[in-house]
């Protein structure tokens, strides 16, 4: 349930940022979810081996080059999209990079309202130790 959530959430994310980037199109709210999964397969496959790869630039930039990462694999979802008949543009490079900027603040932002914790501690006595000698 938590992984449908988190597809809900990005899919909510994309509309905000189609909303408020420039350079970001989109068409149906089911695009948006299929286009949710796309760039979740795409950030698990081209965006961990592009972040292998670009390890020192990462390293020098403090982490801060995965930005750009996370910019080209979110332009790549976008052309991969539109060539698969989705309703879903990102006209550029920047429309990238600031469209997973504001997909992601808000996806984050909802999971951490809506998704509970699971490491809350367990209420009553504590366990008590065996001694084994």
């Amino acid at each position: 349930m938590t992984t449908l959530l988190r597809f809900l959430f990005s899919a909510i994310g994309l509309l905000v940022a189609s909303a408020v980037v420039p350079g970001l199109g989109h068409g149906a709210f089911l695009d948006l979810l299929i286009v949710a999964v796309i760039l979740a397969a795409l950030n698990a496959t081209v965006g961990s081996l592009l972040k292998v790869i670009a390890f020192v630039p990462m390293a020098c930039s403090l982490g801060c080059f995965s930005l750009v990462i996370n910019g080209l694999v979110f332009w790549l979802a976008g052309t991969l999209s539109t060539r698969l008949g989705l309703q879903f543009t990102v006209s550029g490079f920047w429309a990238g990079f600031f469209g997973a900027l504001v997909t992601s603040v808000v996806a984050s932002v909802l999971g951490a309202l809506f998704i509970p914790k699971d490491r809350q501690r367990p209420q009553g006595p504590a366990p008590r130790i065996k001694i084994v000698n």
